[in-house]
């Protein structure tokens, strides 16, 4: 527990905080890579930092916990159970969104702490490197708030780190006892077993145990992650998510990033390494299976589950276990690709939604020419286990450009569904919002980010963002 004197030198000190977050994160990993590059080499991803997204997920995450300890612990919020029973009169912290009312800063902290406990889970962290976060942290911040950085202010965020860092163990801890893993079992040895390119610029892979002991059990909607060595002698680390299939055997898909250097969007390492130099035989290196955005524990509302690009693959997961074991649930499935040619695993989205006699399926093309769409003929609404006539809609111009092609109108919502949502950022954020807009409670609404979280899934102004949607698709 956070003392009266750590609160007050984190209340005193967090609208500083806040000003200089984004250089205390940029300092910090300067001086963690400087004493430790293997672990920008091989636990970190390098594309990740080169773009400057984990830096500024650390920053969100750093104002995120300290707002909610500061908020709960003075009475500004309270409890995710009482959440929007918050009275007219409850205060909101100066340096909280102007539109986040208590329980959602609560929530946030919640969620934020959630996603990086799957985060160290799904690179590696372990207890012992908490140590040396620490030291260079605190480096960092002092030479951010020079002299504001007093004994009381450094006590407060000392405090609120240990905190954070009790329940991260625990919570990677947890990850690894449900895979039946020992603590420091961090990775599994896994065979290819079948390796085919889907679409143009996809590779999928079917892994099992590369020893005596089968690969963890996963649910479905959860990922895992992949590392592998580069070129250059580094083992770098992806996720990608689990799609169902046969016991005993894990099925993988990597879309490849090409990357666009002029925008500072460098690409895929370990994408492109697994479609030029990965083949049937060799191994690679497994993380147990991570993730909360599964369907297996929650209610039996109806679904829908809406993807774009290679997003479709934890949706592919959900298909598969729902027509194993819940075939009767009502599912609606919505697909955002930018053509025919990109739509990886069409026929497996297909003949899942087909198995479900109250599933449906809408696939939506945002790019290409018409006579392309014209031959995806066989795209169509899947419902009382057949497939129906075609459904497939193009939003185009002359140029092929991005149009926002979501129209929940036509697509049956209310406020009892729940709502996966798996794709880029900017896609996932445009179509919450839209949700929100059409009367879905955002709590009923999921989606998880594969990589840095800035917390743009959540941000309401997603406008600007609308024509790059699909970019990374």
């Amino acid at each position: 527990m956070i003392t009266s004197s750590q609160l007050t030198g984190l209340r005193t000190s967090l609208p500083l905080v806040a000003e200089r977050a984004d250089a205390i994160a940029v300092d910090f990993y300067a001086r963690l890579f400087g004493e430790r590059p293997d672990l920008l080499r091989d636990q970190f991803n390098r594309g990740d930092q080169a773009q400057g997204r984990q830096q500024r997920e650390l920053a969100l995450t750093m104002l995120a916990l300290a707002r909610d300890v500061v908020g709960t612990q003075v009475g500004v919020g309270r409890s995710v159970a009482r959440g929007r029973e918050a009275s007219a009169s409850t205060a909101v912290a100066p340096w909280s969104s102007p539109a986040a009312a208590p329980w959602e800063v609560r929530a946030a902290a919640l969620e934020t702490t959630s996603r990086l406990a799957q985060r160290h889970a799904a690179i590696g962290v372990g207890p012992d490197e908490y140590d040396l976060f620490a030291r260079h942290l605190s480096a960092a911040f002092a030479a951010a708030l020079g002299p504001a950085w007093t004994d009381e202010v450094a006590d407060g965020w000392r405090a609120l780190y240990e905190q954070t860092r009790d329940e991260l163990v625990s919570s990677v801890a947890a990850v690894y006892r449900r895979a039946d893993l020992e603590p420091g079992d961090d990775w599994r040895e896994a065979l290819v077993t079948e390796r085919r390119v889907e679409a143009e610029d996809v590779v999928a892979l079917t892994l099992v145990s590369a020893d005596s002991e089968a690969l963890p059990a996963y649910r479905a909607g959860q990922f895992a992650s992949i590392q592998v060595t580069l070129a250059d002698g580094a083992r770098q680390i992806r996720q990608y998510s689990l799609r169902g299939g046969a016991d005993e055997q894990w099925r993988v898909s990597a879309r490849v990033l090409i990357g666009v250097p002029e925008l500072g969007l460098p690409p895929g390492e370990v994408s492109n390494h697994l479609l030029a130099h990965v083949q049937v035989g060799d191994v690679v290196s497994v993380s147990p299976p991570i993730g909360s955005l599964t369907v297996d524990e929650l209610d039996d509302a109806p679904l829908v589950l809406v993807s774009a690009g290679i997003g479709c693959t934890p949706v592919l997961g959900m298909l598969d276990h729902l027509a194993r074991v819940d075939p009767d649930r009502e599912v609606t499935v919505l697909h955002f690709e930018r053509t025919p040619e990109r739509h990886a695993h069409r026929a497996e989205l297909e003949a899942l939604v087909a198995a479900l006699p109250r599933g449906r399926l809408r696939v939506s093309y945002t790019q290409g020419s018409l006579s392309a769409l014209s031959a995806a003929s066989t795209v169509g609404v899947a419902g009382a286990g057949a497939i129906g006539p075609p459904d497939v809609d193009a939003s185009l111009d002359g140029a092929g450009a991005y149009l926002d092609p979501i129209d929940l109108g036509t697509v049956d919502l209310t406020p009892q569904h729940r709502v996966f949502l798996c794709g880029p950022v900017p896609f996932m954020a445009i179509v919450r919002a839209a949700l929100i807009e059409h009367g879905v409670p955002a709590e009923r609404v999921h989606h998880f980010v594969f990589g840095p979280d800035d917390g743009s899934v959540t941000r309401t102004d997603t406008g600007q963002r609308r024509r790059s949607a699909l970019d990374e698709a």
